[in-house]
């Protein structure tokens, strides 16, 4: 998969004459953008066109300052979700250089002169151009009829919307997270060091830190899976303060790892939560932490064990 900026003069856009074009800022990647990445991939193949997506390096929003920049997936994870679905090229902006177009200018001089679309595809609640005048009318318009606009993808009586996702993480409702997303909340961090203290009473853990500006799921104990180079393993995570051993760096996610032995220091580990077992709470002694996190072991196994 190929990534440009499109205003970065050395940007390879070498056969981009001919691209079916998504449109969106795609945060988290759900199952609405996933239909309409598909569709795109798919009229792309008809069409003997490049499947691409133009999105924005910041969230719009961000960048105006109207709200924080809570996001669902990083950057790098997204674009991998891009590749996995089948878009072969990338266009990234900075919203900073297009805020000003008109919607007209902005199909003119992005998506037709720089870009090369010869069709767009867009969610049915698309905004373009300055204050985001522009609609999935104004796009159908613009672009001669070229368009496809995606209806909403429905769960729960619900538009699914990554506003939706990222309230479900922040109230630990990770089931109604991976219905939207078609795949459990994930986080990919590095791993970092820590105080050791699981090492210490035989229970190792990993310590991730959230980056600024990422959605944190509600403090307490989940279910999950790590992914590490030698596979998949069940494990318990703690997002939180951890509050028994004082920990002062805080929020973060500590996992125990059930059945994994190695290290892990510095790799980027995939993290996946499944379910919330209970909330974070302060022990009494060591031995009783000890023994609640024996506890939420058995929990996790017998959760995978049901589903």
């Amino acid at each position: 998969m190929i990534i440009c900026n499109i205003y970065d003069k050395e940007a390879d856009v070498s056969g981009t004459s001919s691209c079916v074009i998504a449109l969106g800022n795609f945060d988290g990647v759900h199952v609405g953008h996933t239909a309409l990445l598909s569709k795109t991939v798919k009229l792309a193949k008809k069409l003997g066109a490049v499947p691409a997506v133009f999105t924005f390096s910041k969230h719009p929003e961000t960048v105006l300052g109207s709200r924080s920049a809570l996001t669902i997936t990083t950057l790098a994870e997204k674009l991998e979700l891009f590749e996995s679905i089948g878009i072969q090229r990338v266009f990234l902006a900075k919203f900073e250089d297009i805020r000003d177009f008109t919607p007209k200018r902005f199909v003119d001089e992005v998506l037709k002169n720089r870009i090369g679309a010869v069709m767009a595809v867009c969610g049915y609640d698309f905004k373009f151009g300055v204050r985001g005048s522009g609609t999935p009318d104004d796009l159908v318009a613009l672009m001669n009829g070229d368009t496809v606009v995606i209806d909403p993808v429905i769960r729960r009586g619900r538009a699914v919307s990554s506003t939706l996702i990222r309230t479900a993480v922040e109230e630990g409702d990770m089931e109604y997270a991976r219905e939207m997303l078609d795949r459990p909340f994930f986080i990919e961090f590095p791993v970092v060091h820590g105080k050791a203290f699981g090492r210490t009473i035989g229970i190792p853990t990993i310590n991730q830190i959230f980056p600024v500006g990422h959605v944190i799921p509600k403090k307490g104990v989940y279910a999950c899976k790590v992914l590490t180079d030698s596979g998949e393993y069940m494990g318990v995570a703690n997002i939180g303060l951890r509050p028994t051993v004082k920990d002062d760096k805080g929020i973060n996610c500590e996992t125990h790892i059930i059945g994994f032995s190695g290290w892990l220091y510095e790799k980027t580990i995939r993290v996946s939560f499944y379910k919330r077992l209970r909330d974070e709470v302060k022990f009494h002694s060591t031995e009783e932490l000890k023994i609640q996190i024996k506890n939420d072991i058995q929990d996790t196994l017998n959760y995978f064990n049901r589903v």
